[in-house]
């Protein structure tokens, strides 16, 4: 059982990533994208949800790249309202709700079937705990078959992360 609030947990996460140097972020960030890369998922799936990350998430560029390359259909995520819409890639891109990249062009409805996700923090159960705004969590519960993968630092990682009834889990996560 966790002691720790959200709230809390956020504010322990986001300290923790400010610590964390450019350099170390980025060579994380390579190896967590090449443990995807190893791992063969990006082979079984069609229908790929990605995210261009903020300064201090996980950087998949290579990752969407390399889907890409291989055939994948690749699409990114952009607010409207209290809901992610999505984009098909390539796109034109530009900076949107709370300043993240985000595509430009027509929204598309589409069955994705799997997920990559930034997270604020995750733990070893697999629950993820994300900027409390439940973006992913709704859009989830459109999708409730796609692969469900977060990608996080070790920075990020707690023994417990609190969570509650509307909460979804992850199928899998990276941590480096």
């Amino acid at each position: 059982m966790c002691i720790l609030t959200k709230e809390e947990q956020r504010k322990i996460a986001r300290e923790n990533l400010n610590k964390m140097s450019y350099f170390d972020r980025s060579f994380k960030s390579q190896m967590i994208v090449s443990d995807i890369i190893n791992s063969k998922l990006i082979n079984n799936h069609s229908h790929i949800l990605l995210y261009k990350a903020m300064i201090t998430e996980v950087n998949i560029d290579w990752l969407l790249e390399f889907a890409m390359t291989y055939g994948k259909q690749c699409y990114l995520p952009r607010v409207n309202g209290d809901n992610i819409e999505l984009v098909k890639y390539p796109c034109r891109l530009q900076k949107g709700a709370f300043g993240i990249l985000e595509p430009v062009g027509e929204a598309v409805e589409t069955n994705i079937d799997l997920c990559i996700v930034p997270v604020l923090a995750v733990d070893k159960d697999n629950n993820r705990l994300g900027k409390g705004k439940g973006y992913y969590d709704r859009f989830f519960a459109k999708f409730p078959n796609c692969k469900k993968v977060a990608v996080a630092f070790r920075e990020q990682q707690f023994d417990s992360i609190a969570t509650e009834k509307h909460d979804v889990k992850m199928n899998e996560i990276f941590v480096r």
